[in-house]
């Protein structure tokens, strides 16, 4: 086969060539992402939530320090979550998939033990998807 429609090994250890470099879940990065044998979805909704908890709390003190937030507290409250939804949005847009394959190493766990396994999971999968997806989103602000 001539190496442009040559099939590419779904997760690859060896990195892409640079004119072939794939960013975003619809360039297809997530195949590229060496992942772990469980999936991480129930994780990156957990630090989905917790973005917008962040990123509201940030505008919310941040509208307290202005003249915007001296007004009715409850416009204040509605305009953080508002902007605290709509930049976490931005972040996990385009990278939901790689954020749940990089996240999918961390956990573990099968069989009758799979019920406390994934109560331990949730204590650290959803810090390490909510870390790398801040990672991905200030690589996003920076154009890369």
């Amino acid at each position: 086969m001539p190496p442009a429609t040559r099939p590419r090994p779904r997760f690859s250890s060896i990195p892409p060539p640079i004119d072939e470099v794939r960013i975003g879940d619809a360039a297809g990065e997530y195949l590229l992402i060496r992942r772990g044998s469980l999936r991480a979805w129930v994780y990156v909704v957990v630090s989905f939530v917790f973005e917008i908890c962040f990123l509201s709390t940030m505008v919310y003190d941040l509208l307290k320090r202005t003249k915007a937030g001296h007004n009715d507290p409850n416009a204040t409250i509605l305009i953080a979550v508002a902007a605290g939804i709509a930049l976490s949005v931005w972040v996990y847009h385009d990278r939901w998939r790689c954020i749940e394959a990089f996240s999918s190493r961390f956990c573990f766990g099968s069989g009758y033990a799979a019920l406390i396994t994934t109560h331990l999971c949730m204590a650290w999968v959803p810090s390490i998807a909510f870390a790398y997806a801040n990672y991905r989103g200030f690589s996003k602000l920076l154009g890369s």
